[in-house]
């Protein structure tokens, strides 16, 4: 019997009985009316025990190996760094793993305006490398480590920028302010990114796939971020337990069980935000995270009222605006931070409610208010003008 048929059948009958019942008097109508309600209940939770029965628990995440990539083509490494640099591959859009297109394009004449558009990097990367500028900038950082050298290679740069971000920064895209002497791109080898070469070999091969170029060997690449990263400060590969040809590693979960600093730095807030006694110190994509003092206020401005006038935004306090800027960034984009070229879309990424449980962004959230702007100026760190 169908789930719709049964419950046909128990509706008929709880009709019968009802009729029956209305023409009794005393006693037979009163046991009528026990039994009919026992029936229902029974009914009811017998139904409700034939459902299949699941529960909340965290899935299991997956490992982080890709295999032996020294032996795969390049078509599937190419593959697999679509998969790390994207959401969606198929259509180049949203953020996978790798974080990327939160501040860069890939799409030929694209506007990217937090990083240099990656479309065309292949050959870039080879004319970079020979411009004056390259070898006269003075930034932050000399080299990644002490006698590493600079890059010689098209993808030696590549591995560069990943390594050491500050070593060479684009004209235009520095940290606000810095003269482009600092990068706001995190070292994509350490926390928040954490790829491993692997992973990044993955990547570097898809730069190159994607544009028709072929590409360098993994051996090539491999040797050319160990040039970079010394060997005290290479990610661990994944466990040989794990099967070759895997998926890049799966969404990471956090139950509310975390440290507030912990989820900040697994969910990669620090690439984006800057959030005052915490590792997020340079971030520039998003607004300055102390909401102690910016929720209430954003709340009751105008531009917050006409998107909750519009039904997209629905916030009633200050926690449950942050709640909401972390489970839908399209509800409200801080005025100033909407990108130019989509100015209703928000960078953040949008599957936080995936990776998080309600109790982790609630801890987040109360982190978050602790947070004004007195306490960024005991650390150091100047509130924007109004906030």
């Amino acid at each position: 019997m169908d789930k719709l048929t049964l419950a046909l059948s128990m509706l008929g009958i709880a009709l019968f009985l009802m009729a029956i019942s209305s023409k009794l008097k005393g006693a037979q109508s009163l046991i009528l009316t026990m039994g009919f309600f026992m029936l229902v209940t029974g009914g009811f939770a017998s139904y409700a025990n034939w459902l299949p029965q699941t529960r909340g628990e965290v899935p299991p995440e997956t490992s982080a190996s890709l295999g032996n990539v020294d032996a795969m083509s390049s078509d599937k490494l190419a593959e697999m760094g679509a998969k790390i640099i994207f959401d969606d591959p198929g259509t180049m859009t949203g953020a996978g793993k790798g974080q990327c297109p939160l501040c860069h394009g890939f799409k030929a004449g694209a506007l990217s305006e937090r990083a240099p558009n990656l479309s065309g990097i292949a050959k870039r990367a080879e004319a970079t490398i020979k411009s004056p500028i390259y070898k006269t900038q003075v930034t932050s950082v000399k080299e990644s480590c002490s006698g590493c050298g600079r890059a010689a290679t098209a993808e030696e740069y590549i591995a560069e920028s990943h390594s050491c971000p500050a070593c060479f920064v684009v004209p235009g895209f520095g940290v606000k302010g810095s003269n482009d002497k600092e990068s706001p791109m995190p070292t994509i080898h350490k926390a928040p990114i954490g790829l491993s070469i692997d992973e990044q070999i993955a990547v570097d091969t898809w730069l190159y796939v994607r544009e028709g170029e072929t590409p360098p060997t993994p051996k090539e690449i491999r040797a050319a971020y160990e040039k970079f990263i010394p060997e005290s400060d290479r990610p661990k590969p994944a466990s040989a337990e794990a099967s070759a040809g895997g998926a890049p590693k799966g969404p990471v979960i956090l139950t509310g069980a975390e440290k507030p600093q912990d989820i900040i730095m697994k969910m990669g807030c620090v690439a984006c935000h800057k959030i005052p006694t915490t590792a997020a110190r340079f971030g520039t994509v998003g607004p300055m995270l102390i909401e102690g003092t910016n929720a209430k206020k954003r709340i009751s401005s105008p531009e917050y009222l006409a998107r909750v006038k519009a039904g997209a935004a629905h916030a009633a306090s200050p926690k449950e605006y942050i709640m909401e800027s972390i489970v839908n960034p399209n509800a409200f984009i801080v005025p100033g931070f909407a990108p130019k070229a989509t100015p209703t879309e928000s960078p953040m990424p949008k599957d936080f409610s995936k990776k998080m449980t309600y109790e982790a962004i609630s801890n987040l959230a109360d982190f978050l208010l602790s947070i004004d702007a007195g306490v960024a100026k005991k650390d150091g760190m100047a509130p924007p003008p109004g906030g």
